[in-house]
């Protein structure tokens, strides 16, 4: 069974998912990858943020054409992406946790069972959100097709999990000796799986969209001499390559010499912002800059020295504490999200 996401002492999940409104409600281009996916039980996952919808006014500047585009991105992203997206997957991680054998399902012999998260929404507000931003122009057939296949698995998947949720929670399997656990373990996981290759997609094309939203935004804040907020979407541009460098990646194919050339590109950016220092608030986003710079270089020379992770870092890596990890993906991966929270706030 092709499973999401298990665990890689190497590899700590890095799958794109869009815990925040990028461009969208902010202007700011480039999107986010969730906190690393964990893969651990009796945890609870990070909190669903409250979607803020299409409703995006309009920027001075842009033109109708680009308001409408970013409104359209900002419907896949805000009610689909960052409801729905992490959570499936820290359900199934939760459910992977316990469940050794996921071509064999539960035995119901298992000493400890985690169940399953439930999902919060049965994902109508996702569906609604692709019909609205569908009737937008531009006309996107591919990333149209996507987003209904990604509605599709959705629904699907949300019912396969509410279907066995409440057996699990209220511990019935005592009662059946795991009869509709062992039932309902094939459609549940067909449905997890379905629901990763049409994320996968969806992901895709909003991403080459968020791209060339961002590229917009670039040249739009360049033409109107917006020196300061030029600077910080071009090095959300720059740090985007660096996180692109690493993701889906096992550690042996991340490549040392192609991140320290990024790293260069994407310092040169934040010295310039260190330089213009006319926003009050920039010397928050400069610290995350650091930061940022601080966990790629760590990363780089991780790869390029040959430096092995010790068992005690695989530990934590596969507990999805990574991000405490020095050289790891998942701290690289934690910095540019702390870098994309700041970097809204440098443009105050």
């Amino acid at each position: 069974m092709d499973d999401i996401t298990r665990p890689r002492p190497s590899n700590p999940y890095l799958h794109l998912f869009f815990v925040i409104a990028l461009v969208i409600a902010s202007g700011l281009g480039c999107g986010r990858i969730a906190d690393m996916v964990r893969n651990r039980g009796g945890e609870s996952p990070p909190p669903v943020p409250t979607p803020v919808s299409g409703g995006t006014p309009a920027v001075p500047g842009r033109t109708d054409s680009e308001n409408s585009l970013v409104k359209k991105t900002n419907y896949y992203i805000t009610d689909c992406f960052n409801r729905y997206s992490n959570r499936i997957i820290e359900s199934h991680n939760r459910y992977s946790r316990w469940v050794k054998d996921l071509d064999a399902g539960p035995t119901g012999k298992e000493t400890l069972v985690y169940g399953l998260y439930d999902v919060t929404g049965d994902g109508a507000d996702c569906e609604k959100a692709v019909a609205s931003a569908k009737a937008l122009e531009p006309a996107m057939p591919e990333v149209e097709a996507a987003a209904d296949n990604f509605v599709s698995a959705l629904k699907s998947v949300i019912g396969e999990i509410r279907g066995v949720y409440n057996y699990y929670e209220q511990e019935d399997y005592k009662d059946d000796g795991f009869a509709k656990g062992k039932a309902a373990h094939p459609a549940l996981m067909t449905a997890f799986k379905a629901f990763k290759d049409a994320n996968s997609e969806f992901v895709g094309r909003v991403d080459q969209l968020e791209d060339e939203v961002a590229a917009k935004e670039l040249e739009r804040l360049t033409g109107e001499g917006k020196v300061f907020d030029a600077l910080v979407m071009e090095s959300g541009i720059k740090a985007k390559k660096i996180k692109n460098a690493i993701q889906d990646k096992e550690f042996e194919q991340i490549s040392a010499d192609e991140l320290n050339t990024l790293i260069d590109d994407w310092s040169g950016t934040v010295e310039k912002i260190r330089a213009d220092g006319s926003k009050p608030m920039a010397n928050l986003y400069i610290s995350a800059c650091d930061d940022f710079t601080k966990s790629a270089k760590e990363l780089m020379r991780r790869i390029r020295d040959g430096k092995k992770f010790t068992d005690t870092e695989r530990r934590q890596i596969s507990m999805g504490a990574g991000w405490m990890v020095d050289g790891s993906p998942a701290k690289l991966m934690k910095s540019y999200n702390d870098l994309l929270q700041r970097r809204r706030m440098a443009r105050l």
